[in-house]
């Protein structure tokens, strides 16, 4: 099972966990640790009084070729200075969107 992994000891990584049929979901691994923090660019806020809310982190995937297990995970994979995104045309040297920074992890696992 692969998740989006944030806390006040993460930053939004890729995550995974196992699933046994025996054991049930296993301990929670990190696939790649984020570098900085959501910007906020692509939350939204229902009501203010419940705050924001990103739009991502919630589409995590995985698939089994046989060998191995394919997952995809959104995290945060750069941090960029204000100035930076100003002076890369909002790009930050192609590591993201004008208006997002987060991307999509594909990792492969083997059992």
């Amino acid at each position: 099972m692969a998740f989006t992994v944030l806390g006040d000891d993460h930053y939004p990584s890729a995550g995974y966990a196992g699933i046994d049929a025996k054991i049930g979901v296993g301990d929670i691994h990190i696939a790649a640790e984020g570098l900085g923090p959501d910007d906020g660019f692509t939350g939204y806020k229902p009501t203010a009084s419940n705050g924001t809310r990103p739009r991502w982190g919630d589409y995590g995937a995985a698939a089994s070729d046989g060998n191995s297990i394919w997952i995809a995970s959104e995290y945060v994979n750069q941090t960029c200075a204000f100035n930076t995104w100003l002076t890369t045309n909002f790009r930050c040297g192609n590591t993201r969107t004008q208006l997002a920074n987060w991307g999509t992890r594909i990792s492969q696992v083997v059992p």
